[in-house]
């Protein structure tokens, strides 16, 4: 039983408005992993389900007669080398955006740790489920190496909440200029409810930063309906617990939000980042001597990225190798592309760890010789 489990909802929000360590930035502690027999059985899982997934996408592809195979020329290789160039410029937006506001909160200025904070956040954003890991992480690892916990914390959710918007506006984007790209309506409705899911946290963060009463009372009435439904088991603990954690994301987002000049380039950032991102599966058929013009392509990796960010599981897998075959029908396409979005993000972590472990031997073994 906690202590406020007898208050209304309107003492928990006066209590939260009023207590002044509702704002404050506790210092980040490094995410704890999970059971290690529910961690391992997680990941047996999450392989078993996307060697599934392949293995229908593959029969599938391969019980159709194939289609006369291009030759692969220089041309293909060009396109391949287009592919990998996004995911650069995916990579180069996210550690921009570091960059510029480390300078911005007067910290140091670090291509290393901006790098490293990126590329770790999209590598925990993919074996996560929902994505939830990522900023989690980023927060420890910058106070880790020497931020301040204010800017610790500004900084990745700074980078959520542009990229969300900067998500939002691609979709405003192509649902406007080419809607009629997606011919699956039932695709096309779900990409809609999910660019609106897109935007419900960083909405919800300006709400508090502006209305903060009001924010809270919203947060207030879905946690009771979870209640209602049996889902949240202490609804006064979860609203007190919400709105302390979104009132914390509104003060934070605040350091950088100041300098509107810095927030449009960090918004500009991020919808070139989603744009990149988007425009894999068109050098990714292309590769394989596809046809598709750019546009369409980009347009429909919108909708299909929009629709699948519903799915809760990692890098949404399944989901999005499944949805992408159902309108590109291309099975080695759908691996490169695959590959460049969600593959690559794991692998540059798992060498960046290893980068960093190797680091640390050669420390250590540089003291150890010290006191030799």
């Amino acid at each position: 039983m906690v202590k406020d489990q007898g208050k209304s909802t309107k003492e928990i929000i006066d209590s939260v408005m009023s207590d002044d360590s509702s704002v404050q930035i506790e210092e980040p502690q490094k995410p704890k992993g999970s059971n290690k027999i529910v961690k391992r059985v997680g990941i047996i899982l999450f392989v078993l389900m996307n060697a599934v997934v392949l293995y229908f996408i593959a029969k599938d592809a391969l019980s159709k007669e194939p289609p006369p195979m291009e030759p692969f020329s220089f041309a293909n290789i060009l396109f391949l080398l287009g592919g990998i160039l996004c995911l650069a410029v995916v990579l180069g937006c996210e550690t921009l955006k570091y960059i510029l506001m480390m300078r911005h909160l007067g910290e140091k200025v670090s291509v290393r740790h901006a790098f490293s904070t990126a590329a770790l956040g999209k590598y925990y954003d993919c074996i996560t489920p929902s994505g939830a890991g990522g900023q989690p992480f980023q927060i420890w690892y910058l106070h880790a190496n020497g931020y301040s916990v204010g800017a610790a914390s500004a900084m990745p959710l700074s980078g959520f909440f542009t990229m969300q918007f900067g998500f939002a506006g691609l979709c405003l984007l192509m649902f406007t200029f080419c809607n009629g790209a997606m011919k699956d309506p039932a695709l096309k409705i779900t990409a809609y409810v999910g660019a609106v899911a897109y935007l419900v946290v960083p909405v919800m963060i300006l709400i508090s930063g502006f209305a903060p009463k009001i924010a809270m009372r919203i947060v207030a009435f879905f946690v009771k309906i979870g209640a209602f439904l049996h889902i949240v088991k202490n609804p006064n603990h979860s609203i007190m617990k919400s709105v302390k954690t979104l009132n914390s994301y509104s003060v934070n987002l605040k350091k950088i939000s100041s300098n509107k000049k810095l927030l449009v380039k960090l918004l500009l950032l991020s919808l070139l980042f989603q744009t990149a991102m988007c425009s894999m599966p068109f050098f990714a058929i292309h590769t394989f001597g596809g046809t598709i013009d750019y546009f369409t392509a980009l347009a429909l990796c919108t909708f299909i990225q929009a629709a699948i960010s519903l799915i809760p599981t990692p890098g949404n897998s399944g989901a999005a190798e499944g949805a992408f075959y159902i309108i590109f029908s291309t099975f080695w396409p759908t691996l490169i592309w695959r590959f460049l979005c969600y593959y690559s993000f794991i692998i540059i972590g798992v060498l960046i760890y290893g980068y960093n472990a190797l680091i640390k031997l050669m420390e250590k073994k540089r003291e150890k010789q010290a006191h030799d």
